[in-house]
């Protein structure tokens, strides 16, 4: 049993009251270690694409409780006072994380939202609840709050996604929707928006490298012959030509499939596949060749880095 039992209703209440406000001091704190990783961009070093990645995997977070925070951390470089008012429970991250999601709306149209601004509407929102932040940030940065993108795998691994379109982009789904008719028919009559989805991304990865139904049924065919059937290494352009061809670009994607990027010190791998580059092992400046054995897929992220280190470039810190 809890020793907390034995302790008066007085004392229980004062001792939480104190732990809150150790919370509160904690989370700052937290906060202003997030920020300055952030900065020193240091998740890259350890093999992680992006700082989010970096917090759910290093530090355990969930996905939003990692955004709520990296919200708040990034928010105080344009507006130090919010650690205080997070301090005092003036302010929570699902504040914090609303009005960050506004102004990522609001910017999204071309207009900047000055410190200045942040800073008033921070002090509006003090200590209300959360439907009436989310009235006050949509009023005054005048924007339609949409509802957060959420991912969730359910029990037979699928995957239950809840999007927002905006009508252009649903125009432009249910234009491909009609296009892909005829393939959508050949799919046992199926129009649902996951089989368009399927469809199109099917047609958008290019046909030669997308594996059909068909291939992955067939006994004699695996996945990986499916794949590299028309970039096979003896296909490959030789290492002396004077630029690299979408031809070897295609069989290095498809080679190594994900950010071949590792911690120095752990050796963890980052495995992005989130925008790939082609990068040189050895660098061009540095006789490097085209051949396959001295290309690496790498996330744009880890290339940047890369690049950095070779030209002995190190990243400036913007101070607060």
């Amino acid at each position: 049993m809890s020793g907390l039992s034995l302790v008066s209703n007085q004392d229980l209440e004062s001792s939480l009251k104190s732990l809150v406000r150790k919370e509160r001091m904690l989370l700052h704190l937290i906060l202003e270690h997030i920020r300055e990783i952030d900065a020193r961009k240091i998740y890259l070093e350890r093999a992680h694409s992006s700082m989010f990645h970096y917090m759910m995997s290093e530090l355990g977070y969930s996905s939003s409780a990692a955004m709520r925070r990296l919200d708040a951390a990034r928010m105080l470089n344009a507006v130090p006072s919010l650690a205080d008012k997070i301090q005092q429970g003036d302010v929570n991250l699902t504040q914090v994380g609303e009005l960050s999601r506004a102004i990522k709306e609001k910017e999204k149209s071309g207009f900047k939202v000055s410190d200045e601004a942040k800073i008033q509407i921070l002090d509006q929102i003090s200590g209300l609840n959360s439907e009436e932040t989310q009235k006050v940030v949509a009023l005054s940065l005048d924007v339609d709050l949409r509802e957060p993108e959420k991912v969730r795998v359910q029990k037979d691994d699928s995957v239950h996604l809840s999007i927002t379109l905006t009508r252009e982009q649903y125009n432009l789904l249910t234009s491909c929707k009609d296009k892909a008719a005829h393939s959508l028919q050949l799919a046992d009559g199926d129009y649902s928006w996951a089989k368009v989805i399927e469809v199109v991304a099917g047609q958008y990865l290019d046909s030669k490298l997308f594996i059909s139904k068909t291939v992955k049924s067939s006994p004699n065919v695996t996945d990986g012959d499916a794949i590299h059937k028309d970039v096979n290494s003896s296909d490959v352009i030789k290492s002396d030509n004077k630029s690299l061809t979408l031809k070897t670009r295609r069989y290095i994607l498809n080679r190594d499939k994900c950010c071949q990027y590792k911690d120095k010190h752990t050796g963890r791998q980052c495995r992005s596949t989130y925008g790939l580059q082609v990068d040189h092992i050895v660098p061009r400046w540095s006789g490097g060749t085209h051949a396959p054995a001295n290309l690496q897929a790498l996330c744009g992220a880890h290339n940047s880095l890369k690049y950095r280190e070779e030209a002995g470039i190190k990243l400036r810190r913007v101070s607060r």
